[in-house]
């Protein structure tokens, strides 16, 4: 009978201590809410207004192969609107590898550049009335053919900054920072 007692009393003691841990362990009902604290400091605007077209093989809409003239037109409804508002137009040349913010000069003697609005339609030019963009050739008239007939090297892309983002990130439309270095300030990873 004396091994019974002490089994009996390691077992109280052990349904004591389970039962307190039980009762100390359990939480009572939540109180009530506190107030809402005060409002956080506004973050910095994000880049989600950011528009940037795919790299677009140039295809021009007219060209003088005697003079060296070539106009491309990329149409993008409500330009004029959105510039008028504060944002910003870049536009980037890429050949190659190499990315270059329009205007830009190509070698010694090819040089181009854009503009932005509504454009009538032109006999003289045989363009159709858009709205968008015009890119500006001027230059070698072989290299007419050359950008024309390279659509995997060559290739003209814009980004559209909304004014609030531009302003943000001290970004103008006379910006000449590359491709990659606009990008970067945006915030932008194109390769995801």
């Amino acid at each position: 009978m004396k091994t019974f007692c002490p089994n009996v009393n390691k077992f109280v003691h052990i349904a004591i201590l389970s039962l307190v841990t039980l009762l100390l362990s359990c939480s009572g009902e939540d109180g009530e809410d506190g107030e809402t604290g005060p409002a956080g400091k506004d973050g910095k605007d994000g880049n989600a207004n950011v528009i940037v077209s795919d790299w677009m093989p140039i295809v021009w809409t007219w060209k003088n192969l005697e003079t060296g003239d070539a106009i491309f037109d990329v149409p993008v409804e409500n330009i004029s609107t959105f510039m008028e508002n504060g944002g910003v137009a870049l536009m980037y040349f890429k050949i190659g590898s190499n990315a270059k913010p329009l205007p830009s000069y190509y070698g010694n003697s090819d040089y181009l550049d854009f503009s932005y609005g509504e454009f009538p339609e032109n006999a003289t030019y045989q363009t159709q009335a858009f709205k968008g963009f015009r890119i500006f050739f001027d230059g070698q008239p072989i290299t007419i053919n050359i950008f024309q007939s390279e659509p995997e090297k060559v290739g003209i892309r814009y980004v559209l900054v909304p004014a609030d983002v531009a302003l943000n990130s001290d970004l103008s439309t006379n910006s000449s920072g590359s491709f990659e270095e606009i990008m970067a300030v945006l915030g932008i990873n194109l390769d995801q």
